[in-house]
């Protein structure tokens, strides 16, 4: 078996070369979380004129070199306005937050420091060459990267786009991911079960978990236990560039999928991971497409996805790393296992003291539905531990920020 991390190494070693994916030009609002296909270059720079930054008055420096220096006020410049004419020679003219500085000035002084006496005003202070003057270029230079390829584009990186009169962006493609739940036993969320039958709850679950990855979930039919319903499922599944499935890759009698995946031209790459809970998971390649078997337990389902697919699928939407914090954490409280596997508990995560703190679950069963939800972080417990103690050492995959911090702002 494979350990965690040498399994997600070689799935993205095998993604190497389809990935990221193509590009295309969307909006701005389509744009959000998505990773920059190019350079996006400054067509003018910002700000675009030398401007004030604040309420008060523009002058040369050189008029008021002591205090209490006394300038007739000569026009008025507001934000929004054509550029003023130049200043006069030992002159000064009163200027808003965001306004053109006159040709001439090279200093505002704040009104607080400045009084007024009908069209004269009187500075308390000498001038001081750039006071207060936000010179063009000075945030973003003509010509200049202003974001740049490989950069995801948040909230921010939108509104500096759109200054800069970008209303469309160049980004990778959204990953599309099959979603394929198997068995016997399961039935669509709106039929009622009959008895032995089980609502498909994994695939609401991971079509959630691909929105969360910036990933298109697309789900496809239920194939039931038989070659020939697999088969017919998943041939639906070409042109994905995913396809997750769920169940099937144990060694029970009727865990058909990784032989009817392989009769489709699935290269497997491997399907154990020494981990719990999630063992029996699959991967490989299907030409250009990336192909997960995951167990059909529902905690099973989700943790693997988080461990494995998750980052592959931002790795093929060209967004960096698994978009998660691994933090050295401490356990709340004890933890026994056998030696052998890593195991991934689904936990509460706060902050105490200035220290991360990991609480699992009381249920750790990975078919127990109750335990897929209300937890912030995976605690990841080496497969060599055996006892830890509360308060012992591990590591914590964040998955929410954590509760309960001591650390307001």
């Amino acid at each position: 078996m494979l350990e965690p991390e040498e399994a997600l190494s070689r799935i993205l070693e095998a993604l190497a070369d389809v990935a990221p994916l193509s590009t295309e030009r969307v909006s701005l609002r389509e744009a959000l979380g998505r990773a920059l296909a190019e350079d996006v270059t400054a067509s003018r720079a910002l700000p675009p004129l030398d401007n004030s930054q604040m309420d008060g008055y523009a002058l040369r420096a050189s008029d008021a070199l002591g205090p209490g220096a006394r300038l007739r006020v000569a026009f008025e410049v507001f934000a929004g306005t054509p550029p003023p004419p130049p200043l006069p020679q030992g002159a000064c003219c009163r200027i808003y937050t965001g306004a053109p500085i006159p040709e001439g000035a090279d200093c505002v002084e704040m009104q607080e420091e400045v009084s007024r006496q009908g069209a004269f005003a009187r500075f308390r202070r000498p001038g001081e060459q750039g006071r207060f003057v936000r010179p063009a270029g000075l945030d973003v230079a003509l010509g200049a990267v202003a974001l740049p390829r490989g950069a995801v584009v948040d909230p921010g990186a939108a509104g500096l786009a759109a200054a800069l009169g970008r209303s469309e962006l160049a980004v990778y493609r959204r990953p599309r991911v099959g979603l394929l739940a198997t068995g016997d036993e399961i039935v669509p969320v709106d039929r009622v079960p009959e008895p032995g039958q089980i609502v498909d709850s994994n695939s609401h679950a991971l079509f959630a978990a691909c929105l969360d990855a910036g990933a298109v979930p697309v789900v496809l039919p239920i194939a039931r236990d038989s070659r020939t319903s697999l088969d017919a499922a998943l041939e639906t599944a070409e042109g994905l560039d995913a396809l997750v499935s769920t169940g099937g890759v144990s060694v029970g009698g009727k865990d058909l999928v990784k032989a009817a995946l392989a009769a489709t031209g699935t290269r497997l790459d491997f399907w154990r991971v020494a981990m719990k809970p999630g063992k029996p998971i699959a991967f490989g390649r299907r030409g250009r497409m990336a192909v997960f078997g995951l167990p059909g337990n529902p905690a099973s389902a989700l943790v693997t996805f988080e461990l494995f697919v998750r980052p592959a699928l931002r790795r093929l939407g060209g967004l960096p790393g698994r978009g998660r914090a691994v933090l050295p954490a401490r356990l709340a409280t004890p933890y026994v296992k056998p030696a052998g596997l890593t195991h991934y508990l689904r936990a509460r995560a706060r902050v105490e003291g200035g220290v991360l703190v990991v609480e699992p679950l009381q249920t750790q069963v990975s078919g127990h539905l109750s335990s897929v939800t209300g937890f912030e972080a995976l605690a990841i417990v080496p497969k060599a531990a055996v006892r830890l103690r509360r308060g012992g050492r591990v590591e914590a995959l964040l998955l929410a920020p954590p509760l309960g911090s001591d650390h307001t702002r």
